[in-house]
């Protein structure tokens, strides 16, 4: 559907498989969104071209591609990427000791093994950034009530006895979501585990009931 979108302003005799289909499924990387088609129109109308290959070298007059062509340059635009900086790139401290995301586990995605009274606010990728912010809004709320309630000034979460022997992996499961700079980043971001609250989910619909039942006397929570 998306690529006949892109045939529909560029004709047939376009290669748009060449130069526009993807080697990831659509969503497991961001997709670009074009306003009223205006980089095909140009692409179109001659004003613009596409070459699709990889660049083996600068050189004096341009770029030197790895297919022995060249592309003739005045001004290069490197815009290959970023670098990850998990939450914020923030150097968090944890009495005194620098704390290493990449050790810890995520709960929800929101709270992590080993970091004391800190919920992480981390949205969908393919659907509204705010409907999970509003959920984790919820569940932060009814964290702070029940500590209100019980006394105690600090939570984190931690394994249950349960979990201990739970597959630990990437943060993201790169069948799923698998852009650049999570493949070039992963390590330095929290672990998920095979349970359904040790993981982010990208499912609002199952979410919105799962927050609802969050059991904030659970093991998993830690208070002092």
């Amino acid at each position: 559907m998306l690529l006949n979108g892109v045939r529909a302003y560029l004709g047939a005799d376009y290669d748009v498989s060449k130069h526009f289909e993807p080697r990831y499924k659509p969503w497991s990387q961001r997709i670009a969104f074009v306003p009223d088609g205006d980089l095909f129109k140009a692409v179109a109308s001659g004003k613009a071209s596409v070459v699709t290959d990889h660049i083996d070298r600068f050189t004096e007059t341009g770029i030197a591609l790895k297919s022995g062509e060249a592309l003739a340059a005045d001004i290069i635009v490197t815009a290959t990427g970023f670098n990850l900086c998990p939450l914020g790139d923030v150097a968090f401290t944890v009495d005194g000791k620098a704390f290493d995301w990449g050790n810890s586990v995520g709960y929800r995605s929101a709270m992590f093994t080993g970091a004391p009274n800190m919920v992480w606010v981390c949205g969908y990728f393919r659907a509204s950034w705010t409907l999970r912010t509003e959920l984790l809004a919820d569940f932060t709320c009814g964290l702070l009530n029940h500590m209100d309630m019980t006394g105690h000034k600090t939570a984190e979460v931690q394994l249950r006895d349960e979990d201990r022997d739970m597959p630990i992996s990437s943060w993201a499961d790169t069948n799923d979501f698998n852009p650049g700079y999570i493949l070039r980043g992963g390590h330095l971001m929290p672990k998920r585990g095979t349970k359904p609250e040790w993981q982010i989910s990208q499912d609002y619909w199952a979410e919105k009931d799962h927050f609802k039942t969050v059991d904030y006397g659970d093991a998993a929570f830690v208070y002092q």
